[in-house]
């Protein structure tokens, strides 16, 4: 007989480890998050804990208290990620798409019921792409650019381009 599947955890404790993991990455304790989110500790660790339901009002004030994307942590789970919070926290990645595309429903209005999904799909996969491409590039730059620097710096000749 197969395994019992692994139980899954709801929305509430994946956005708890979610906060769990954004505050450890901004080195801050479950008691200065509490105290800037105006909350008792114990009330905090609950919220982090992922005990009862989803608290929007905790979610924005977490972000708040710790400088993140209150939006990464409520999508996180629905992409099948905890780390996603802590990945996009100083990006604020779901934000900034978020105000994107309040900006783009503004502007279309009713003309949103005539979007081709394939039209949507292939837009958000090649602006998905080319900013991993952009990203990737510039990753190498830096790298060689540092690279180069560490051999200066060490009296090492420069190499030969050419």
């Amino acid at each position: 007989m197969p395994p019992d599947p692994p139980e899954k955890l709801s929305d509430a404790r994946l956005i708890g480890l979610a906060a769990r993991t954004v505050r450890r990455a901004r080195n801050m304790t479950a008691q200065q998050v509490a105290t800037a989110m105006n909350l008792p500790l114990r009330t905090y660790e609950y919220f982090e804990a992922g005990s009862g339901r989803v608290n929007l009002d905790y979610v924005h004030r977490f972000a708040l208290a710790t400088n993140c994307d209150p939006w990464s942590l409520l999508l996180g789970p629905s992409l099948g990620s905890v780390e996603f919070a802590r990945q996009t926290a100083d990006t604020k990645l779901m934000l900034i798409f978020l105000i994107a595309l309040g900006e783009f429903v503004g502007a279309m209005g009713d003309r949103l019921l005539t979007l081709d999904p394939r039209a949507l799909i292939e837009a958000f996969t090649d602006t998905f792409r080319r900013l991993e491409e952009e990203n990737r590039i510039k990753s190498e730059e830096t790298e060689a650019w540092l690279d180069a620097g560490r051999d200066r710096l060490a009296g090492k000749p420069p190499e030969d381009e050419g």
